[in-house]
């Protein structure tokens, strides 16, 4: 565990790094851990993996939705923070979300467990905020079986606290309870992935970027576009997406030339109410990316032609609906 912490800390920057047994336990416990509680207000995107909202209302916190932008990052522009208590930014699809437009004293917790390895102007994403996160999984940047996770954080009073709430709120059977915490500690064997994919993550952060290069390159004359990143951003290439018509319908095709591609996302938070009473604000990148984005394989063990096969499936399922479809 140590080791692994240690070599977070080498590749992020950060000066503490705690090992969690998921992206997700990191995400609730950096919410005890900045002191959220029922009722207060937390601004997040409207659209992610649910596990980026869900901790803030598992503690009874409200959420304030903000949409997305044309790049698929939480715009983070003319922001009403009357009565938000923190802030959760979420980069999405390799990239990672404006910082310097945040000019507040919140508290901001990075959920950053898709942008480990992209870069913010140059600087590791996962350096910014009090808190960050990193999520690791099979479709991750740095990939193991199952899910582990990662918290970071420059914060010594943070970092005391998230060692007492991954185990619980103690350290020990016998130790003083401190905090209130969930049984999100580490164990070796998980341990030795983690540190195993980190020890290789460049690697497959390379060929992530060489099927990247060939995809742009098959699909630059095809008239079909995808997903561009922010200039301010530098994308760990994490999802490759295409904007299609029907992002369905065309995953469907796919799926009967034997490609498998996946919808990233689907939700319009603000919109369901087993989240919390829903809202008639409009969320118009949000509505575009949940129609038309498709995510394509893009994993580093990708063969010659399994590539070959992706793109000419892409070109076969293609029709004239699917052209020039931009947010």
């Amino acid at each position: 565990m140590l080791a692994c912490e240690e070599k977070l800390q080498q590749l992020t920057g950060r000066r503490y790094a705690h090992i969690v047994t998921s992206g997700t336990a990191g995400l609730i416990i950096m919410h005890l851990a900045l002191d959220i509680k029922a009722g207060d207000t937390i601004l997040a995107t409207n659209m992610s993996i649910p596990s980026s909202i869900m901790p803030a209302r598992v503690l009874g916190a409200k959420l304030k939705f903000v949409d997305i932008d044309k790049f698929g990052q939480q715009d983070l522009n003319d922001l009403d923070l009357s009565d938000v208590k923190a802030i959760i930014t979420t980069g999405l699809y390799g990239d990672t979300h404006d910082h310097d437009l945040l000019k507040t004293e919140l508290p901001i917790i990075n959920d950053s467990c898709q942008a480990f390895l992209a870069k913010y102007k140059g600087v590791e994403a996962t350096k910014f905020g009090d808190l960050s996160s990193i999520s690791f999984a099979q479709n991750k940047t740095a990939p193991i079986f199952g899910t582990y996770g990662a918290i970071l954080t420059d914060r010594e009073d943070l970092s005391e606290r998230i060692r007492h709430m991954r185990r619980c709120g103690n350290l020990t059977r016998d130790s003083e309870i401190k905090h209130i915490g969930i049984n999100a500690q580490p164990h070796a064997d998980k341990c030795v992935q983690v540190y195993t994919s980190l020890e290789y993550v460049d690697t497959w952060h390379k060929r992530r970027q060489e099927i990247a290069s060939q995809y742009d390159e098959s699909f630059k004359t095809l008239g079909i576009e995808t997903r561009q990143s922010p200039s301010y951003s530098t994308t760990n290439h994490h999802k490759y997406v295409l904007f299609v018509n029907d992002n369905r319908q065309f995953a469907k095709k796919l799926k009967e030339h034997g490609v498998d591609s996946n919808l990233h996302y689907t939700y319009n938070f603000s919109k369901i109410e087993a989240i919390q009473e829903t809202n008639n604000l409009q969320y118009p990148m949000t509505d575009f990316f949940t129609k038309h984005a498709l995510t394509i394989p893009s994993n580093p063990w990708l063969k010659k032609d399994e590539i070959k096969k992706v793109i000419e499936s892409v070109k076969d399922c293609m029709t004239d609906q699917d052209t020039a479809i931009c947010p």
